[in-house]
């Protein structure tokens, strides 16, 4: 991992519903605050980090394919 994807942190923020009809913001944010991907998911909470921690990963994993 490099220090570009290291630092990454993720923010999720409810934009309405409740339940299983929960619509939620992700964003992976760098050590700037500035958000480097981000994407929206409906249901529980914990689909939506599920969802974020496979975007950083593919993330990581793209960066670190030698070119």
């Amino acid at each position: 991992m490099t220090e570009k994807t290291e630092n990454l942190t993720i923010r999720l923020r409810l934009k309405g519903g409740s339940g299983p009809n929960s619509n939620w913001l992700w964003e992976l944010v760098d050590a700037q605050g500035s958000v480097v991907k981000s994407g929206t998911i409906s249901g529980p909470e914990h689909k939506a980090f599920a969802t974020a921690t496979q975007a950083k990963a593919k993330l990581v994993k793209a960066e670190a394919k030698p070119r």
